[in-house]
């Protein structure tokens, strides 16, 4: 819904439905978020050209239109992205050099943004609302979204000021609320709140293998980084660092998955500029050992933290019989609550008999692709063939010498299926037609009430129930 929404706003700004689409996501999304994200566009019908993740996508929207970068022969020039937005706090740490930029690590605090300092605030007048007027704003949800409302406005307004007034028109049981706060006392309220920002951005920045001398510059996006304590907090990690503000902060990210958007577009001409992201979880594979060799290892971490993505291992097993290969996370405690670790499951079905009569040496190739999800592509075992070169070779002494035997090898692919967290294609597109029925159904009744009952609220009403 959301999805299409979206969908359905950008075709009217541009005239024409859209298929193709880049989405950003945090940098510290599962595969199996990333996988229900391309099923939801799927059933929205949109094509996702590519998963990129939110921090990359600020960093391309800085170095695409920039023509100074260093040569890639010289020292890149290593920049921070520090994005604190509504409920989430990211910083990467991105190196840049002509026509490319490689992240080199990132870190999170999935839960630390903007709505917390807002909370901090709904906490903090309730309570004062309860001795000042004796409502208890806290037991009426639509009481706790108008304070709400009001507490993140004047959360902006004490960004800019020491102090700011606040007044909630009948917060409940038709009492007008007032009351005012100056900025000392907000950040005296959210104190534990900007305790934990240094944390991650320094984790990022000790990740990089980079020395802060060797930083750059410092990049600051979302909506919260405009609060000024939030500012010091992040100053903390980067004394001496000027703090910049050259990027919208609030459509930096957007602004990238466009030029993602465009450079995967034969329609659009872009300039070259290569990504190298990194992944957030360390990801293995785990097997049960062949009774015939009772010491074979039966895990392997494949892609480790900070690998490179878009990435491909080709992994070997030496089998003769069927065998199944699954995919997990290999620390769950770094994990979103709630998601499970297990990523997927291969399962070879025949292992073609080998022709000296040895067990078979089967390679998996497996991928990170482009959207951060794990694959596995293909699984074959090969045969080394010894051939007569055909090419003729003369002897100046003896005439023509007997031909030589070259080798040549020989895939054979290995029958396999795989499992997953993504939906059945089959349930997408039945999912897909049942929303584009819906949607139509919708449009239709927007189409009708408008149309014929302009001004009439109350026969607009009596129409869509009648309709649904």
């Amino acid at each position: 819904m959301y999805l299409g929404k979206i969908r359905d706003i950008t075709a009217i700004e541009l005239k024409v439905v859209p298929s193709d689409v880049v989405i950003s996501v945090p940098g510290w999304y599962t595969d199996v978020q990333r996988r229900a994200i391309i099923d939801a566009a799927a059933i929205a019908n949109l094509n996702v050209l590519r998963l990129i993740n939110d921090t990359t996508a600020a960093a391309l929207g800085y170095g695409i239109t920039k023509s100074d970068l260093p040569e890639a022969e010289e020292k890149p020039r290593n920049v921070v992205f520090v994005d604190v937005g509504h409920s989430s706090l990211s910083a990467a740490v991105v190196a840049f050099s002509k026509g490319q930029l490689t992240v080199k690590s990132s870190a999170f605090d999935r839960n630390l943004g903007g709505r917390d300092i807002d909370f901090a605030l709904v906490r903090h007048f309730s309570e004062e609302f309860k001795t000042k007027y004796k409502i208890d704003v806290m037991s009426n949800p639509k009481a706790i979204f108008r304070l709400s409302a009001s507490c993140e406005k004047l959360k902006k307004v004490l960004s800019a000021n020491a102090e700011a007034p606040i007044n909630v028109e009948s917060i409940m049981n038709d009492i007008d609320a007032t009351s005012k706060l100056t900025r000392d006392d907000l950040e005296s309220f959210i104190a534990d709140e900007l305790s934990r920002i240094p944390a991650p951005v320094k984790a990022a920045l000790d990740n990089s293998g980079l020395s802060l001398d060797e930083i750059d510059a410092v990049e600051l996006i979302g909506g919260s980084t405009r609060i000024p304590s939030v500012r010091a907090q992040i100053q903390t990690v980067f004394p001496g660092k000027v703090l910049s503000t050259t990027l919208n902060q609030d459509e930096a990210v957007a602004r990238g998955a466009t030029f993602a958007c465009a450079m995967l577009s034969p329609v659009f001409r872009v300039r070259d500029f290569h990504l190298t992201d990194i992944t957030h979880y360390p990801i293995k594979v785990q097997w049960t050992p062949v009774p015939s060799d009772p010491d074979d290892d039966t895990e392997l971490v494949v892609f480790p933290h900070g690998n490179n993505v878009p990435s491909t291992k080709v992994l070997s097993f030496y089998r003769k019989e069927s065998f199944d290969i699954e995919a997990a996370y290999s620390d769950p405690s770094q994990l979103p609550g709630g998601v499970s670790s297990w990523l997927g499951k291969f399962t070879a079905k025949e292992i073609p008999a080998d022709a000296k009569g040895d067990t078979p040496l089967v390679k998996l190739k497996t991928r990170l692709n482009l959207h951060g999800i794990l694959s596995f592509e293909a699984a074959y075992v090969e045969e080394i063939e010894e051939r007569e070169d055909t090419t003729m070779e003369v002897d100046g002494a003896e005439g023509a010498a007997p031909p030589k035997k070259k080798k040549y090898t020989k895939k054979k692919d290995v029958p396999f299926v795989v499992g997953h967290s993504s939906l059945d294609k089959s349930i997408v597109e039945q999912y897909r037609e049942l929303e584009a029925e819906m949607h139509a159904s919708d449009k239709l009744v927007t189409d009708t009430v408008v149309c014929l009952h302009p001004t009439s609220r109350s026969t607009s009403c009596m129409l869509i129930r009648l309709t649904h």
